[in-house]
């Protein structure tokens, strides 16, 4: 009779057990950094070495106070509203990115979208739980939802990278992550490719809150990979909203930095 192996069923003998195969795992497969392979630093985020982490181009005041956009840095400047948010542009409440879309930090996120690489999405997602202004956002919030991918695209790419970036964060922050109360119903195109106008119609319409009860009443944080414009984000937020949601944040990984001849964004790869 072939031998079946059954895990104990006292929990303190699970965890032992799972210490154990961790470690294991540890010995034959080292961990490594994200950005440079080497050996990960002993911090909070094992998932980058010392000298790449202190060098992760983190959001940090001056900034809008409520979308989070970062200003050239000066000691003479307190954080004040951006133009967008003076004239009530966005539908969320808060927005809050932990880095900047340069360095690593965008090779990550370009490697974990389109070149398959899923160990960008550990690394990249536990920042958003690390940063203290994106983890105050986290924090406030009831449930976590990934910005979410047309099923065409999906199958396509195989995975969604905001709901990889999504669990990682929850679990840090230990907040439930709902995968499937905010839908995409329309396909559309790449957003990279949009001039900020386009953008916004591009996205007009094509959320839909599939299970209303998961958000109504509730504070809830959308989570993504980059803040561009910030149009696909507060589309969500307008769909979560009148799905009777009572507070709506936005936390994404990065945040590109807009301004005189800067590009909006990468394009997608063909």
């Amino acid at each position: 009779m072939p031998f079946a192996f059954k895990p104990p069923r006292h929990e303190g003998l699970r965890r032992i057990l799972s210490g154990v195969l961790s470690r294991a795992a540890d010995v034959l497969f080292p961990p490594r950094c994200a950005a440079c392979g080497g050996p990960p630093h002993d911090g909070p985020d094992a998932t980058w070495c010392r000298a790449c982490f202190e060098h992760l181009p983190f959001v940090v005041s001056p900034l809008c106070p409520r979308c989070g956009r970062p200003y050239a840095s000066s000691e003479a400047m307190p954080d004040h509203l951006c133009g967008e948010c003076l004239s009530d542009h966005f539908r969320f409440d808060a927005a809050r990115s932990a880095l900047i879309y340069e360095g690593p930090v965008r090779r990550g996120i370009l490697q974990l979208k389109f070149g398959g690489k899923l160990h960008w999405a550990p690394a990249l997602g536990r920042l958003a739980a690390l940063h203290p202004p994106t983890r105050n956002l986290l924090d406030r919030s009831e449930v976590i939802l990934p910005v979410p991918m047309h099923l065409r695209r999906v199958r396509r790419r195989g995975y969604n990278q905001a709901a990889l970036l999504a669990r990682f964060a929850g679990r840090m922050c230990s907040r439930p992550v709902a995968v499937d109360a905010l839908v995409r119903t329309r396909f559309t195109r790449p957003q990279t490719r949009l001039s900020r106008h386009d953008r916004l119609r591009n996205v007009r319409g094509a959320f839909v809150v599939a299970r209303p009860e998961t958000v109504a009443g509730k504070a809830v944080v959308l989570l993504d990979d980059v803040f561009t414009t910030g149009t696909t984000l507060s589309e969500c937020a307008d769909a979560l909203k009148d799905a009777g949601a009572a507070w709506v944040g936005a936390v994404t990984v990065a945040r590109v930095v807009l301004g005189p001849g800067a590009p909006v964004a990468e394009k997608e790869p063909s």
